[in-house]
């Protein structure tokens, strides 16, 4: 029985839908799941995250090799047939209903570093990733699927249309190292947007301190805020200041004032937190 063949027998069998507010599309292409486990490089002494995982097809996969795997699912009548069907008799596999945003992943992971895999719904997907960055000290790297303008956006660099606030703040964070196409058929139901999986490397020394993760968010949010303004424009609607104050401080730190913020690299973005910081411009001081 091919995947697309099991997915309807299942739905129909359990009384269950695909929601579409949860972003629910089940992937039903094998060869799509055989690139997942390549990025994945599993091997036995291995512990998952698994974000997602609806009727379970990558899961059983992860169950066979894996040491452990910790599988979050939201909807309740998807995690109700993964108890009690098959894998629910897997010593190696612990369901953890609930919200990925909300659920205190912190209380049941282990405290040794874990990767991470997961169809991320489309509707949601940045702010899973947040979450996912804010938690990243327990993992080693990430497997995600998302859709394709997600994942450019991720992956683009200094001055291109999709470098944005997502750019930088999974650059902080982390590397793409690999990544796969995926074309809506490989879905059911099939989404309307084309989707990419990739493989982010996560740093093992975070870029920023925790004191300065609040004015990085506030200063990517200035940046990016309205892209057509200049740095100098956006620094003053955001810290209230007056132009010769904001002109004089870019300066300082060898950044023209009339420079946008898609040309800004991560370091540069680094740079101008630690200084606003320093220089107590937000009023955070660190």
């Amino acid at each position: 029985m091919s995947l697309y063949e099991e997915v309807r027998t299942a739905l129909n069998e359990h009384g269950l839908r695909p929601r579409k507010s949860l972003g629910q599309n089940f992937l039903v292409h094998e060869r799509v799941i055989e690139g997942i486990l390549r990025l994945l490089a599993l091997s036995p002494d291995d512990q998952i995250l698994e974000i997602g995982p609806g009727l379970g097809f990558l899961t059983r996969r992860l169950v066979e090799i894996a040491a452990s795997v910790w599988a979050v699912e939201v909807d309740r009548g998807f995690a109700e047939r993964l108890r009690q069907g098959p894998l629910g008799m897997r010593s190696n596999f612990e369901l953890i209903e609930g919200d990925v945003l909300t659920v205190p992943l912190e209380e049941r992971l282990p405290k040794q570093k874990i990767k991470v895999v997961g169809n991320l719904p489309y509707n949601i997907s940045t702010p899973v990733l947040f979450r996912l960055f804010e938690l990243r000290n327990y993992f080693s790297f990430m497997v995600l699927m998302l859709q394709k303008e997600v994942a450019d956006r991720i992956a683009s660099g200094t001055g291109s249309k999709d470098y944005g606030t997502l750019s930088v703040w999974c650059q902080l964070h982390g590397t793409v190292t690999d990544k796969i196409s995926v074309s809506p058929e490989a879905f059911f139901p099939k989404p309307k947007v084309r989707s990419t999986v990739l493989k982010i490397e996560l740093r093992p020394d975070a870029l920023l301190r925790a004191s300065e993760i609040p004015i990085m968010r506030d200063l990517l949010r200035a940046a990016f805020g309205q892209r057509r303004k200049t740095l100098s424009n956006a620094l003053m609607s955001w810290l209230q200041r007056e132009r010769p104050v904001i002109d004089r401080f870019l300066s300082d730190e060898h950044i023209d004032p009339q420079r946008r913020g898609e040309t800004l690299s991560v370091a540069e973005f680094i740079k101008l937190a630690r200084s606003l910081a320093q220089h107590d411009l937000t009023g955070v001081a660190c």
